[in-house]
């Protein structure tokens, strides 16, 4: 890096008389301020640097209030003008400098710019994934519950159809044994009967053509007797013992 030279005493006089006297002449008031602004630099101590030399010059000023602004600009750009001439190349440098630290910072405002636009993006991503990711736990879940339902649905149709199917089943046991007692009954009835018949030694349709038979020993009854009611009362007895027998028969 080039040092920066500083301009000394005479330097700066110089350059402030080569101002004053480029017209062929000097005011009063260029003399008195020239006078104030020399004593103010012998004054001074230390390197005359650009700021120090801005200081006098306002300094000056302020005593000689008489000088104008634009002539008090000119002299202060004179001073400036051999300065910048001694230097330069350290301005240069130091302009290419300032340049390049405005490039680096401008680079680093675009990387840290380009930096949170890649994590905006990032984060978005991550949302849009975090969004989708619960969508479809969502989803899954409502299949879940959905799946859940219709396996329960198929569990109680199953089982309506095995109580219904049971209950058929019990109902036809029950009609089935209804149908045997009936059955058992019936034969028990007429195994009943046969018993009957069987102990009377003849069968139902035999019962209307039993006559008995009379005795052999009976003795005929004349007419106009008691043998009349002695008939009438065998033929009751007969009849007593059909009726009875077909009442027996109906019981049965």
């Amino acid at each position: 890096m080039v040092e920066e030279k500083q301009l000394n005493l005479t330097e700066i006089l110089t350059a402030l008389q080569d101002f004053m006297t480029q017209d062929g002449s000097i005011s009063q008031e260029q003399r008195d301020f020239y006078k104030t602004f020399r004593q103010h630099l012998n004054e001074h101590e230390g390197e005359f640097k650009v700021e120090h030399i801005e200081e006098l010059l306002i300094a000056a000023r302020n005593d000689v209030p008489n000088i104008n602004d634009e002539e008090f600009f000119k002299m202060g750009d004179a001073i400036l003008t051999r300065y910048r001439n001694k230097n330069e190349e350290a301005i240069n440098e130091r302009i290419r400098a300032l340049a390049e630290e405005e490039a680096r910072k401008r680079a680093l405002a675009e990387a840290e710019r380009l930096r949170r636009e890649e994590e905006e993006r990032l984060a978005e991503e991550a949302r849009i994934a975090e969004e989708e990711r619960l969508a479809e736990e969502a989803r899954l879940a409502e299949e879940a519950r959905l799946a859940e339902e219709a396996r329960l649905a198929e569990e109680a149709r199953l089982a309506e159809e095995a109580r219904l199917a049971e209950e058929a089943r019990l109902a036809e046991e029950a009609r089935l044994a209804e149908e045997a007692r009936i059955q058992a009954e019936l034969e028990a009835e007429a195994a009943a009967k046969q018993a009957y018949w069987d102990a009377q030694g003849s069968l139902p349709d035999d019962e209307a053509k039993i006559v008995p038979d009379l005795p052999t020993d009976a003795v005929a009854i004349a007419p106009n007797s008691d043998g009349s009611t002695l008939v009438k009362k065998i033929i009751l007895g007969v009849v007593a013992l059909v009726v009875l027998g077909g009442t027996v028969m109906v019981l049965l």
